[in-house]
């Protein structure tokens, strides 16, 4: 069975954070963790979504549609777009805050 009848999703994901406090959101579904470093929230953030797209297997194709077009907010995509910009003009990378990244999620068969 495939997923919205895709193979492959591309999700727009950010973290954030510094020191113990950090968060990663996917906006493209409105999924969000909170934890103490990049890597573990990116880590969580990667189990949350697996564990969404496996929520989603057993509904009817237009059922998971409607639960892969689930957006977050746009306050919030605009603000992370912003802080994105922000980052990228910042001369001192190594006090960037934020990062992005892309995670290819294959659909189950």
């Amino acid at each position: 069975m495939e997923i919205g009848g895709d193979k492959e999703l591309r999700l727009r994901c950010y973290a954030y954070g510094s020191g113990r406090n950090w968060e990663a959101i996917c906006v493209d579904l409105d999924i969000a963790v909170f934890g103490a470093s990049a890597g573990e929230v990116e880590t969580s953030l990667r189990t949350a979504i697996e564990l969404y797209m496996e929520t989603l297997v057993d509904l009817p194709v237009s059922e998971q549609r409607k639960f892969l077009t689930r957006q977050a907010p746009w306050h919030v995509r605009a603000k992370l777009a912003f802080m994105t910009w922000l980052n990228g003009l910042r001369r001192d990378r190594e006090r960037r805050q934020s990062f992005v990244f892309y995670p290819q999620l294959a659909a189950h068969p």
